[in-house]
């Protein structure tokens, strides 16, 4: 019996001790991962007692920030608050709704923008200490607030049923634009007194029509059409010593096995045969590239999705902590060569986000170098200063340069980069001459009656600092040219490019 007891004691002993081991590992190994769970709603309760931070662009405006509902009241609330034209701003800063549902950099920075950051913390405890009150860090982004309104007002004055536009610095992968249509106030749904109308208006948003709570500048996916040959010219040119002037098929149709891919007009370039790669890629034929997608003697499907990964294609895109673009897609399936065929000009099963066309062309215009893409340059933490009065303490994060890869060599780069001025100079986008901007041309079929335009490429076109892609979806009547291609260059204007 004594024995017995004994063994039950042990085990017990046992499993106290285990109990003690996960409590301590809880409270202390994980208690960071649990703090900043999503479904820990617990630190976002208190959050309408703190004044949360401040989200600030490039060039000093205020996107988001906190007032006290009752100054100088302890037990004061804080209400979130956004830009009059905040609509603008929403792929940026995201929104804090009264529900405590988050999205964007309000979501990504969470922590930090509450004031509960690890990073945070210790400077935290020790200014309480001294009598100090800890606030909300402060986020300062990459975007320029001109040239993101420039883009909204630009891409929604074309009443699309959804729309984007995407700029990056080439040399950094700061990103100056992230534009989307269509969008929403975030004011109307961060109201703390009134949740259960946030709710509504957030459901309400959910429903409506083109889904303005998913932004289209690098959450949503869609067929890139002909802009997606600069990636097929990409693989040809960095295959066997093959230049721009080299020849290559300029069918005037190519069979499939429902029908036939052509051309959208047939010329001294576009159906005659054979023709230079340059000239095909500046009249954008669609058969030329349809067949450098299928046949291995020229190039190939292998080929073609080797260059897409080295691009950044089936994987997500990192942006920002807990802020990544899905992965963009080219068809793969051998046995298939109809998707092939299509997914080789940009259509069919092939699929990419705006933030990937824009990063496609903006290592094409720095030499090859593609640089991973970032929204925020710094963030601060901050302190109730004099008179209640906010005041930075110092820097908590501070953005780093990285490459993300090296999809093509120089000389391919400096290639491309005359083929896209040759898009401008003699091709589909000779409207746009002037603008000192370069691109590919881009027209999607979606469906019978709904269509996308592209226009993706740099700026200034003889000394690139500016990677763009714009996407416009509406009738089948709009053309990256006529409806992308001058969105693009507004755009870039509103940069102040020189």
């Amino acid at each position: 019996m004594n024995k017995e007891l004994k063994r039950v004691g042990l085990v017990g002993l046992a499993l106290i001790g285990v109990l003690a081991i996960n409590v301590n590992w809880i409270q202390a190994g994980q208690a960071e991962d649990l703090r900043v769970h999503k479904l820990n709603n617990r630190p976002l309760q208190g959050v309408s007692l703190r004044a949360r931070g401040d989200i600030i662009s490039a060039d000093g405006v205020k996107m988001a920030w906190s007032d006290a509902l009752s100054p100088g009241d302890a037990k004061t609330k804080y209400q979130r608050r956004y830009l009059k034209n905040a609509e603008a701003f929403v792929p940026v800063t995201g929104y804090y709704a009264g529900t405590m549902q988050q999205a964007g950099l309000e979501l990504a920075y969470n922590s930090l923008l509450d004031g509960i950051d690890t990073r945070q913390s210790t400077d935290s405890w020790v200014r309480m200490l001294t009598g100090e009150k800890p606030l909300g860090g402060t986020i300062y982004t990459t975007i320029d607030s001109k040239a993101q309104t420039r883009a909204y007002q630009t891409l929604s004055a074309q009443n699309p049923l959804r729309a984007a536009a995407v700029v990056i610095d080439v040399k950094t992968g700061a990103i100056k634009v992230a534009a989307s249509y269509p969008s929403f106030d975030p004011t109307s749904v961060a109201d703390i007194k009134n949740p259960g109308d946030d709710q509504k208006k957030l459901d309400e948003l959910g429903d409506a029509k083109g889904q303005p709570l998913v932004d289209k500048a690098y959450s949503e996916l869609f067929p890139p059409g002909s802009s997606f040959k600069t990636i097929v010219a990409a693989a040809f040119l960095g295959k066997d010593g093959n230049t721009k002037d080299s020849a290559v098929p300029s069918p005037r149709e190519v069979p499939t096995g429902g029908g036939v891919i052509g051309n959208s007009h047939n010329d001294n370039i576009c159906g005659v045969g054979s023709a230079p790669l340059i000239g095909t890629f500046a009249q954008s034929c669609n058969t030329t590239y349809a067949l450098l997608g299928v046949d291995d003697t020229v190039l190939g499907n292998e080929a073609v999705r080797a260059q897409s990964e080295k691009f950044g294609f089936y994987k997500p895109i990192p942006i920002e902590q807990d802020l990544d673009a899905p992965a963009s897609q080219y068809p793969h399936n051998v046995d298939n060569r109809d998707e092939i065929l299509r997914g080789s000009f940009g259509q069919g099963e092939t699929k990419t986000t705006t933030l990937q066309m824009a990063m496609v062309a903006a290592a094409i215009a720095n030499g090859g170098d593609m640089m991973k893409p970032y929204l925020v340059d710094k963030a601060v933490g901050r302190i109730e200063g004099d008179k209640g009065k906010p005041e930075e303490t110092g820097t908590i994060h501070e953005a780093e340069q990285e490459t993300f890869g090296k999809p093509i060599s120089g000389d391919t780069a400096s290639q491309l980069q005359d083929m896209m001025r040759e898009v401008v100079a003699s091709g589909t986008a000779t409207n746009l001459q002037g603008r000192n901007i370069a691109g590919k041309t881009g027209t999607t079929e979606l469906t019978a009656t709904r269509g996308g335009a592209w226009f993706v490429g740099f700026a200034p076109a003889d000394d690139p600092k500016y990677g763009f892609a714009v996407f416009v979806e509406g009738s089948t009547s709009l053309f990256g040219a006529s409806t992308s291609g001058p969105i693009a260059a507004d755009i870039i204007d509103a940069l102040g490019k020189k």
